[in-house]
């Protein structure tokens, strides 16, 4: 018996994983879900992100890539210099040739509306203001219960609610921790306005010093607008205090210049002085540790994206992992005899997406610690790692595990 023949399934979270499952099980397989999201309709929050080859081969599978495509930049390679605007490499991020997919830099928001777009195209019912606050799991049902008093009841929930996921505390104990970093973000600069040194400058650029890391990313279709970043270690802080810095624009501006207004290119330090420090934004990262199950005991209760596995965005990988889990899923719940024997489908989907997992963070950690402040000395031999690593590896990076998966490779472990 297959799943769309006698159950029904609750996804609860509607960023861009919880969609994403929703349209690939209605679109492979067609299973049609129920999507229960905390933000009302139209939330817009969130930031510029970049789409690997691995997570614009699922918008695709699900029909909204075309869209998102005239929307975004793309691009391929991406230029690695350092402060004093020395060559230490080129990596290809995404290639036509390789993966048949270039890299696309987006709005989070962008790529969330596009898929809520498709999700009521294809009839599948979303509903705004839902805080889950608890389950209640019995022998072939869940019980998800509202803050604001109300019931559902499903045979399957999975949560797509992010990294201080409801669903994950309902079904465990974990503790999300802060991993010691953060990020400062300025967006909508026009690309004309940077310092004229930037025009001899490929774009996309990562730029490492001994201060930090430093990246200026088109982030429109023709490339005139970009956005800069920075992720940086930085002491741990209460909820109370994140807000508190998160809303001192001029500390935040501070902290670029303290870094990166000497000794760095001058297109960044000029940013650092001229850009509209009310638009700064700062996002600390908080990581969920490694899980020993994705599931709740029964097996009715699944876990993906942040909520399962939430990192640091250092690899750019945080939304793409998050789409291959509910693609991977999606191909896995459609099984026939999942619904009597869900559990033996759920371990192999498991171990399969934890192993990828534990490549992916180890990636995720390697740049970060290449992004840290370190002194001379040290950041010297890692400019000379950087670049010996780009002489042997070449510009793919041997990174063609990472972009070239697709979730349909699950189908052969069953």
């Amino acid at each position: 018996m297959t799943l769309s023949e006698a159950s029904s399934i609750a996804i609860v979270g509607g960023g861009i994983a919880g969609p994403a499952l929703a349209l690939s099980l209605k679109k492979h397989h067609g299973i049609v879900s129920t999507i229960y999201e905390l933000r009302p309709e139209g939330d817009d929050r969130g930031v510029n992100i970049a789409l690997a080859p691995n997570a614009v081969r699922v918008l695709q599978h699900i029909g909204v890539y075309d869209e998102l495509r005239v929307q975004g930049y793309s691009y391929e390679e991406l230029l690695v210099t350092n402060a004093k605007s020395q060559y230490l490499g080129k990596i290809w991020q995404g290639s036509k040739k390789r993966y048949n997919y270039a890299c696309l830099r987006i709005h989070r928001a962008t790529v969330q509306k596009a898929l809520l777009r498709e999700v009521k195209a294809q009839g599948i019912p979303i509903v705004y203001g839902k805080q889950l606050i608890g389950l209640h799991e019995g022998e072939h049902t869940v019980e998800l219960r509202f803050s604001d008093g109300t019931k559902a009841t499903s045979n399957f929930v999975v949560g797509a609610d992010g990294v201080h996921s409801n669903v994950r505390d309902a079904i465990m104990t974990t503790k999300t921790d802060y991993s010691g970093f953060m990020g400062i973000i300025g967006m909508n600069l026009q690309r004309d306005s940077l310092h004229e040194s930037a025009k001899s400058v490929m774009l996309p650029n990562f730029v490492f010093g001994k201060t930090g890391f430093v990246a200026i990313m088109p982030s429109d279709y023709h490339g005139t607008e970009v956005d800069f970043f920075s992720t940086m270690p930085y002491p741990a802080r209460s909820r109370e205090e994140w807000e508190e810095l998160s809303s001192d624009k001029s500390k935040l501006q501070n902290i670029l210049q303290q870094r990166f207004g000497k000794e760095w290119p001058q297109f960044i330090s000029n940013i650092t002085k001229e850009y509209s420090k009310e638009g700064l934004g700062l996002y600390p990262f908080f990581e969920v540790p490694p899980l020993d199950r994705w599931t709740s005991v029964s097996g009715r209760v699944i876990l993906i994206g942040d909520s399962a596995h939430a990192f640091t965005p250092q690899a750019g990988q945080g939304a793409a992992v998050g789409l291959e889990d509910a693609e991977s899923l999606s191909h896995t719940m459609s099984r026939e005899g999942f619904v009597s024997d869900h559990m033996h489908f759920l371990k192999i989907w498991e171990r399969h997406r934890q192993a990828r997992l534990v490549q992916v963070k180890h990636v995720t950690d390697i740049n970060g610690r290449l992004r840290s402040p370190d002194s001379p000395f040290v950041q010297y031999l890692k400019e000379w790692l950087m670049w010996g690593n780009f002489k042997w590896a070449g510009p793919m990076g041997n990174l063609e595990w990472l972009f070239g998966y697709s979730a349909e490779d699950i189908l052969s472990l069953f």
